[in-house]
């Protein structure tokens, strides 16, 4: 297949104009240096290059054969996002066979960021996606750094799993059933009812029946971690969206694209605030006792249950990896010192000392 599309010069061409225009990024080298990151392979034939294209408009996967370490088959890929699909440096859905994945753009901090953050929810025993570093080429062009991010699965995340889209307070309390706001990722029955009943006592219920019902049918340890990494790494984007809802006879909140965090106004972020739901949960002494315990033994206490050493390690060793293929980047040009100036303040923000941690009280819920 790769002899092949070689011997059709036109889809080069077309790319090559694509990127001209502005629709996207890439560089043509022979052979880009992208450092130690896998790289994969995107190759398409001319009329699908231009169906690909066209899909700047419309949600459509258009086919391609992807390689990735040594698999290599059939798949489909679509640009993705809403803003960000304005942006030069595109994300990508991908689908093999039946599952999903998606390559998002490593656009300044926001990609390096959701990298560590995901990991902090895996070491705080919370289900994060999987998401790897990789060096995207399409037909040969090299397109970027990348996070290649695997979906959540029926099979590995048990019972139902909900995306909500609601962006105040007003529209989760007034708006039942969320149907229309809310996608249910599987199973595929079109079934709400777990997710109206969760909404409507954390909306409508008093707040010692509220208390009963987060007693009897959540997950408080789970939900405690998950709010304690959310807030340590002061998440500002998940407002009404960008975190999913499981239920599998306990409620849990399972993170998703929370690339706007770490920011340097940290110190200032209001513990537990992102929206309706949060606030209500954080109200029930219950968690958040159980909230206070996390966040002491996952950051700000000396014990060995802190992960803080672990997460600035591994964030070390992910700089080094990628660093030359980021220099190399599109987007980023020859701007190493920006990246560098990016792993300085990580390295500072996980730090046990000089961190976010020595905020201390003010990681507390009172």
């Amino acid at each position: 297949m790769r002899k092949i599309l070689r011997e059709v010069p036109l889809c080069l061409i077309i790319l090559l104009s694509l990127t001209s225009c502005g629709e996207f990024v890439g560089k043509d080298d022979d052979d880009p240096d992208v450092g130690g990151i896998e790289k994969v392979q995107i190759y398409m034939h001319q009329e699908e290059l231009q169906r690909f294209y066209n899909s700047m408009a419309e949600s459509f996967y258009t086919p391609c054969i992807l390689e990735k370490d040594k698999w290599r088959g059939d798949a489909g890929i679509k640009i993705r996002g809403n803003t960000s699909r304005r942006e030069h440096k595109k994300s990508f859905g991908l689908k093999i066979d039946k599952n999903k994945y998606m390559l998002e753009r490593g656009q300044e901090s926001g990609g390096l960021y959701n990298r560590i953050i995901m990991r902090a929810y895996q070491l705080a025993g919370v289900p994060a996606c999987g998401l790897e570093s990789v060096a995207l080429f399409l037909n040969d062009s090299y397109l970027g750094c990348y996070n290649f991010i695997t979906y959540y699965r029926e099979n590995i995340l048990k019972g139902e799993l909900y995306k909500c889209r609601f962006h105040d307070s007003d529209e989760m309390v007034n708006n039942h059933p969320m149907h229309d706001k809310t996608e249910k990722e599987y199973p595929d029955d079109g079934d709400f009812t777990n997710l109206d009943l969760l909404l409507i006592a954390a909306t409508q219920y008093s707040a010692s029946d509220w208390r009963e019902f987060v007693n009897k049918n959540v997950d408080i340890e789970e939900i405690a971690s998950y709010m304690a990494v959310h807030d340590f790494f002061a998440v500002v984007d998940t407002r009404g969206a960008n975190f999913y809802i499981q239920y599998d006879g306990k409620y849990r909140l399972i993170p998703w694209d929370n690339e706007r965090c770490m920011l340097e106004s940290s110190s200032s972020y209001t513990l537990c605030d992102d929206n309706k739901l949060i606030r209500q949960f954080a109200a029930v002494p219950e968690v958040k006792e159980a909230y206070n315990r996390r966040m002491l033994e996952l950051f700000t206490g000396d014990g060995a249950t802190s992960i803080l050493s672990q997460l600035q390690s591994e964030a070390g060793t992910m700089f080094d990896n990628i660093c030359t293929a980021m220099v190399s980047d599109p987007e980023y040009g020859t701007s190493r010192q920006d990246f560098m100036n990016i792993k300085a303040y990580v390295v500072k923000y996980l730090d046990k000392n000089t961190g976010r941690a020595a905020d201390g009280e003010r990681l507390v819920l009172h």
